[in-house]
Formats: C-alpha cells, sequence, structure tokens
C-alpha cells in the first residue's frame, strides 16, 4: 500500500511537469516579438520572434518567446547592426547620430590615431557605440619628422598639423626611415585595426614607403585603409594610377587592401575602378572598396586637394563648392580668399551624379561607410547623421535600387567580414542570429529616411525605432536613452 502511494506520488508529479525531461520555458532578458528578421549571412528574410541574454542573442525562432521585457515589433524589420568602417568621428554628441541612424559600430581606419594606446584608453567607458581606430601611417611618419622624441609624440597627435605641416610635403629623413615599420606593427600589437593611410594628403610619401607600409601589413596579416595617392580624371597622377599602386601593392605583399571612398576619389571614373579591383579579386589579390550614398565630399581649401588644376582633376568648378560656414555656394573671388589664408576654409565639393552613387552602390564588391566627421552646425556635411537611413530610405524604398536584404549585407555583414581575419570579435558582428553579439537595430520600413541635407545637416534621422549595442537599448521607441555607455572597444588579433 505504502508503494502504490509513492508511485502514484511521482506519477501525479510528473503529470504536474508536463512531458519526460520538459523544463520550464526560459525567461530572456529582451524579447521582439514578431519582427520580419533578416539575416544577410543566412539569407533568413522572415517574421521570427528575436531573444536577447545579456549581450547576446540567444534566439532567432518561430518559436513563442517569453521575456523580462517584450517588444511588439509587428510590421518594423529586424537587422545587424551597422558597421561603419569609415568615421572620423570622435564625440558623444555625434555618436548620438550615428546611433540614431543604426550605427551600432564606428571605426576610424582611413586615416587612423596614433599613438594607439592613448586613443583607446581615453573613449573606456564613455562610448555610446563600439569604437576602434587603425594605426596611423601620416601621423607616425610625422612623429619620426618631428624628432621622434617626447615633444614629437605630442605633435603628432594635432590632426591640425598632421595635414598643414610642411614635413607632409617631404620623405622621412634617411636616418629616421627605418624605424617606420616597427612604430606600424606596435601599434598593430596595441589593438590597431589594420593601418591607415591618407597617402593624398602626405604628397612627401614615396611610392618605396608605401610599399613598404603595405610590406608590414602583409607580414602582420592585416590590411591597409588608403585614400590613395591622387583623386583625378586626368593623366598623369591619376585615380587609375593610385588604384594600380594599390593593387600592385596587394599582389607584392600579400596583404589586403581597402581602398575607401572610391565616389570621392574616382568620380564618374568609379565604376571603372572597381572593374579594376574586381579583375584583381579574380586573381587572388585582396582588394576592397565602399561608397557613400552622397554627392559631395568634404574637405579643407588650403589642403593639396585644391592645388592649381583642381578643375579639371575633378571635373568640377568653383561653383561646385559649398561653404561649410555660409552654406553658400563660393565665387571665384570667395575661393581665392579661403585660399590665400583667411576665413573659415571648409567645403563640400559636389563631384558625383545620381547615376555614378547608383552604379556603385548596385555593384556587389562595394560596401556602404559614412566617411562621418563631428557634427559641428547645419553646415556640416550630412553624411555624419544620415548616410544609412539613406541608404534604406531612398535606395531601398523609393528608388528600388537594392532590396532591404542587399542594402542591410553592404552595412552589417560586408564590414564584419572585411575585418574579420584579424579582428576576432567581427565573427560574431553582422548577422542576427543565434551567438551573435547583441548590435540589433530594429526600423520601420514605411518612414526609415535621413532628415539631414546639405545646409541642414544637424538632423537625426527617421525610423530606427529601436537600437541596442552590446545587449543594451540606445534607442528606446525611437528615442535616445540617457545614461547609457554600452560602447566597447574594436582590437585587432595582436592585442595580447
Amino acid at each position: 500500500m505504502r508503494r502504490l502511494r509513492l508511485r502514484d506520488l511521482m506519477l501525479a508529479s510528473a503529470l504536474l511537469a508536463g512531458p519526460a525531461g520538459a523544463q520550464s520555458a526560459p525567461v530572456h532578458d529582451l524579447v521582439y516579438l514578431g519582427v520580419r528578421a533578416i539575416d544577410p549571412e543566412t539569407g533568413l528574410d522572415a517574421v521570427r520572434n528575436v531573444a536577447v541574454d545579456g549581450d547576446k542573442i540567444v534566439a532567432v525562432t518561430e518559436a513563442p518567446l517569453t521575456g523580462r521585457r517584450t517588444i511588439d515589433a509587428r510590421g518594423l524589420i529586424a537587422a545587424p547592426g551597422f558597421i561603419d568602417l569609415h568615421s572620423h568621428a570622435t564625440n558623444f554628441e555625434t555618436a548620438t547620430y550615428e546611433a540614431k541612424d543604426g550605427v551600432t559600430t564606428r571605426l576610424e581606419l582611413e586615416i587612423g590615431v596614433y599613438p594607439v594606446k592613448p586613443w583607446y584608453a581615453a573613449q573606456q567607458g564613455k562610448a555610446l557605440i563600439n569604437y576602434g581606430a587603425s594605426v596611423g601611417h601620416n601621423a607616425a611618419r610625422y612623429f619620426l619628422q618631428k624628432g621622434g622624441d617626447v615633444a614629437a609624440l605630442k605633435a603628432a597627435q594635432n590632426p591640425d598639423a598632421i595635414f598643414s605641416a610642411a614635413e607632409i610635403s617631404q620623405p622621412i629623413p634617411d636616418a629616421a626611415y627605418a624605424r617606420l615599420p616597427s612604430l606600424i606593427e606596435q601599434g598593430l600589437r596595441d589593438g590597431a585595426v589594420g593601418i591607415g593611410s591618407g597617402t593624398q594628403y602626405a604628397p612627401g610619401i614615396t611610392h618605396k614607403e608605401m610599399l613598404d607600409v603595405t610590406r608590414v601589413a602583409g607580414r602582420m596579416h592585416t590590411c591597409v585603409f588608403t585614400h590613395v595617392r591622387y583623386g583625378s580624371l586626368v593623366e598623369p597622377d591619376s585615380t587609375l594610377e593610385s588604384v594600380q599602386e594599390s593593387i600592385a601593392n596587394a599582389a607584392i605583399t600579400n596583404a589586403c587592401v581597402h581602398i575607401v571612398h572610391i565616389n570621392s576619389m574616382a568620380m564618374s571614373d568609379a565604376p571603372l575602378m572597381v572593374q579594376l579591383m574586381r579583375g584583381a579579386r579574380e586573381r587572388g589579390i585582396d582588394v576592397s572598396t565602399e561608397a557613400y550614398p552622397w554627392d559631395g565630399s568634404v574637405d579643407t581649401i588650403r589642403s593639396v586637394i585644391f592645388d592649381p588644376g583642381w578643375e579639371k582633376r575633378w571635373g568640377v568648378s568653383v561653383g561646385d563648392l559649398q561653404s561649410r560656414s555660409t552654406g553658400k555656394r563660393l565665387t571665384q573671388a570667395e575661393f581665392d580668399a579661403l585660399r590665400s589664408g583667411t576665413g573659415d576654409d571648409g567645403v563640400i565639393m559636389h563631384m558625383n551624379t545620381e547615376a555614378t552613387i547608383t552604379t556603385l552602390l548596385r555593384d556587389p564588391l562595394v560596401l556602404v561607410a559614412s566617411d562621418a566627421g563631428n557634427i559641428e552646425g547645419p553646415n556640416s556635411h550630412p553624411r555624419s547623421a544620415g548616410t544609412f537611413a539613406r541608404v534604406l530610405g531612398h535606395y531601398v524604398r523609393e528608388t528600388q535600387v537594392l532590396s532591404w536584404s542587399e542594402a542591410i549585407r553592404k552595412m552589417s555583414l560586408m564590414p564584419a567580414q572585411r575585418l574579420e581575419a584579424f579582428v576576432p570579435s567581427m565573427r560574431h558582428k553582422g548577422r542576427l542570429q543565434a551567438g551573435a553579439d547583441a548590435d540589433i537595430v530594429v526600423f520601420d520600413p514605411q518612414t526609415v529616411g535621413t532628415k539631414a541635407t546639405y545646409g541642414d545637416a544637424k538632423r537625426y534621422s527617421d525610423g530606427f525605432q529601436y537600437v541596442m549595442v552590446n545587449g543594451a537599448l540606445v534607442v528606446d521607441r525611437g528615442a535616445l536613452v540617457p545614461d547609457v555607455r554600452p560602447g566597447r572597444p574594436v582590437y585587432s588579433a595582436f592585442k595580447p
């Protein structure tokens, strides 16, 4: 009798527990319900429930999910957070505009920083979104030109000096030249994401120097991110020659070379430059490129960009230059005054057509990057606030140049894959799948778009309802979340 009662109790307990081995459903930190989930790696594009625990995505499923917080995301699209390989923005305010544009990771790879350690240390615990930088070739060579001592180190941290000093037009002194590779290699070991080289901004960089810098990348199995030597439609000293130099250096050294903003460097010839890169890639050479979806670039009018003959080289005239101070197009007299050294010298140069931008965005080889800078006012470049929303709103919804999944791939998975061979954390970004980092954007496909324009650049993008960085919401119900700093450093594989 006692044995029977024990058996009955065990049976009752089993019935209450449910099927054999069943456990109560987990309660996740946060769940997005009924969202259209797009994962560019697996090709998933379907309505799913997405669960986040801590800083990871733990489920993307049709099954019901329970969360401590649940978000009804029906009618919205969920995608991996966007990875911007080309952002010069450094301040927190601009990071808020980038977050509202769907960016969860911003990287300073074109120019980079030097020295590397203090740059990363200054960001620690203060970042809204993930951050990282390359080691800066220009700054490292300037350090050597200024004597390679403590005072020179301070000078190398001043961007204005690096791009305006007389030394930029001079080769590195022979006695100091041998130190350059070791300085760059140390920057990589300090965690820098590749090597950044603003080659055009330093005419003193010889072809041998650029090859030697690329040799470091080849030896370390990393990438050179380069603003190529020339931006010009005419030979000699054309963009064509610059791209050929980059391809040759990659072939010689077995390095990866990423040519930044090909739209800014090649103008109407940009599609031809991409064809050259495709041919190189078909022969095993690791070269890639990017574009931003705007017709204008930003520069300082006293830089080498506007040395005599610039109109023919860039295919523009003075009337295509827009003052970043007044927002108005320049006259010849105003241009001459700015070149001579009076007044605010920042300009936007309108030198691309919609047809060129469309052709570039359609090309499977071209990823999207912003070339953002700190937003200083309404006459800043709108790319700093609205690059990624512009792709989604204008080039997907309005003109149907890209599909949602194609656009998302160019802004998340492609940047991650460009880096993941030498940046371990990138293997977990750019994906919307279990095990990936919880960098997630959720946006309304009906309203997503940029509000920033030329002359009115300081405006948040529309449509991003939720933006999550490492599992923490930085945009919630369309509004910025105050007092959160979930951004983490992105380091190379060389950092111990």
